[in-house]
């Protein structure tokens, strides 16, 4: 999160009232994401925001302190598929896995051509089902890297 302090508003432009003022002056706003966490808690117990928005808005203050790496697997443990594996196999990978995306190697697990949607493979028949390397979407980055 920035440290930066918003622009105040010249006096001209302020157009807060007198009270309001005094209201902020008496009551300022939360200093830190402890307080605003408190300040959400505060709303949702006096019914101005949901339980949900709450959560919602809590995570949302909780993610802007992670970094890239508290959220990311590491690539040996990721759930990849093989571009040649069978219907079966696959099929067997996405219901244990429960995922709802795979990146599709096709060789070396490090050769990421394209994305795999569960749903686009459980919305098809077994009898209809289509080789799956055509439900494959091309990851447009992975496609650059290959070129690159």
């Amino acid at each position: 999160m920035s440290d930066t302090q918003p622009a105040r508003l010249s006096e001209k432009d302020d157009r807060r009232t007198f009270l309001q003022k005094l209201a902020e002056f008496i009551h300022p706003g939360p200093d830190s994401t402890a307080e605003l966490i408190e300040t959400l808690a505060d709303a949702e117990d006096n019914n101005v925001i949901g339980a949900e928005s709450r959560f919602m808005l809590e995570g949302v203050l909780r993610m802007a302190e992670m970094s890239a790496g508290d959220v990311m697997v590491p690539a040996t443990r990721m759930d990849l598929v093989d571009i040649h594996a069978s219907a079966d196999d696959l099929l067997r990978v996405v219901i244990d896995t429960a995922h709802s995306r795979f990146p599709v190697f096709e060789g070396e697990r490090e050769n990421i051509i394209g994305i795999l949607l569960a749903k686009d493979l459980l919305e098809t028949s077994p009898v209809t089902r289509p080789a799956y390397s055509r439900l494959v979407a091309t990851c447009r980055i992975c496609a650059r890297r290959a070129r690159g």
